[in-house]
């Protein structure tokens, strides 16, 4: 079976969509609980940031609005944080959050060349 003929039908994709920045934002806002290893959220955000921006280029496929549209998600949810009174604002979270997403996107650029060829 060729990477072509794998394909999830559109409404799965954009379900898929649509769960994962609910998913970053409870993850986001939710009280905090248990032990936490300093600067082991960032891989966290980086990832989270780039498999929404992943989704949102396989539904949309524009790389610089999926980008930005990601990368304010990011930055609005960090605001949050800082209002929450219990989770902290951190610009080193913002800046994981933007390369999170721009890694998706340049990953979903490169797969979609090489399934051109």
């Amino acid at each position: 079976m060729s990477a072509e003929s794998v394909s999830l039908p559109p409404l799965l994709r954009r379900g898929l969509l649509v769960c994962c920045p609910v998913m970053i934002c409870l993850g986001s806002l939710w009280p905090l609980t248990g032990p936490v290893v300093p600067g082991g959220d960032k891989l966290q955000h980086f990832a989270g940031y780039g498999v929404l921006a992943l989704l949102a280029m396989w539904n949309a496929a524009r790389p610089l609005p999926v980008w930005l549209c990601c990368t304010l998600v990011g930055v609005v949810i960090e605001f949050l944080q800082g209002l929450s009174g219990y989770r902290a604002f951190e610009l080193a979270d913002m800046l994981a959050n933007g390369a999170g997403a721009l890694a998706g996107v340049l990953l979903m650029q490169s797969v979609s060349r090489l399934r051109r060829r």
